[in-house]
């Protein structure tokens, strides 16, 4: 009786520690994006498991509509892309990552292969919240 206990309570523990860090791994992918695909590209990706898109809009949500509706124009008005079809499954022998073990960090937002949201387009983003006097939800 005492063994299977001992083995159920492992069991247990190790799902959890499975899905801490499935979810970390998550995390660290979750702004990888390839700005060079096209839109029919990135609507065939997210019929993946692992890209999804997400759009800027969403940041938003929660706002008084006045503050959001600034928010999503100033951020229009930078001419950044509304959505990004970002990496949500981690890539095999990166530690989950995709752009992470890059030794060149100049070009983590140059436009060109794999990019990341906030090294190619954070400061749009947080000039867009910034111009409208809205804090960050993040």
């Amino acid at each position: 009786m005492f063994k299977k206990t001992m083995t159920t309570i492992g069991a247990g523990i190790a799902l959890a520690a499975a899905g801490v860090l499935a979810s970390g791994t998550a995390a660290f992918a979750h702004e990888c994006f390839n700005p060079n695909r096209s839109e029919q590209g990135n609507a065939g990706a997210s019929n993946s498991q692992a890209w999804l898109t997400v759009h800027i809009e969403e940041l938003t949500m929660g706002l008084p509509e006045a503050d959001a509706d600034c928010v999503l124009d100033a951020y229009a008005a930078t001419g950044a892309p509304m959505s990004f079809t970002i990496m949500v499954k981690g890539a095999v022998g990166q530690d989950g990552t995709i752009a992470s073990n890059n030794p060149h960090a100049d070009k983590a937002g140059d436009g060109k292969g794999i990019d990341e949201i906030f090294a190619a387009h954070g400061d749009d983003i947080v000039g867009s919240f910034a111009e409208c006097g809205v804090e960050l939800p993040f």
